[in-house]
């Protein structure tokens, strides 16, 4: 009797527990992923050539190249703030800052999905650059569709003409 009634008592804690299992949210916590901090980025490169840290950019010359690797290592440039709150599952006052070389302080709104992974950007940009690096950063962050990463990372997609490409950044 007593063995059968520990059973039916395992039996229905079980059961109880099936609700607290599944109602599993895959959906990403976007404050926590993309604001409170200022991202930097690390790569800009191919779809299925991340091996390539800037696979994505064609220099003229070595020169050229290390301007542009000079320029990266610099503190504020090829940076990005996203600013917003989400209220009832839904982002507000979203604000983005992206700064290049050239372009310093460019601002805008963002949008994301945390269920699709989708995002987007409208940046209203003041200024050029000529930069091979910072043209490519600034040109990708125009045509972001998709992100992927962390608290830690991100990965933001861009569309050149049937490539994708990706702009890799990590927490400053």
């Amino acid at each position: 009797m007593k063995r059968k009634s520990l059973y039916i008592c395992h039996l229905l804690l079980m059961l109880a527990l099936i609700p607290v299992f599944s109602g599993c949210n895959t959906e990403d916590d976007l404050i926590r992923i993309f604001t409170g901090k200022t991202w930097k980025m690390s790569r800009i490169t191919i779809e299925g050539k991340e091996d390539v840290p800037f696979g994505a950019i064609a220099w003229d010359s070595e020169a050229a190249f290390n301007r542009s690797i000079e320029l990266l290592g610099m503190k504020d440039n090829f940076t990005v703030v996203f600013e917003g709150n989400e209220i009832n599952g839904e982002l507000t006052g979203n604000k983005v800052t992206v700064t290049g070389v050239q372009v310093k302080k460019a601002t805008g709104t963002w949008s994301a999905n945390g269920k699709d992974n989708t995002i987007g950007l409208s940046l209203n940009i003041s200024a050029s650059e000529t930069d091979p690096l910072a043209k490519e950063f600034i040109k990708g962050m125009q045509n972001v569709f998709k992100y992927e990463g962390d608290e830690n990372q991100i990965t933001l997609y861009y569309k050149e003409g049937q490539t994708t490409c990706l702009i890799g950044f990590a927490k400053q």
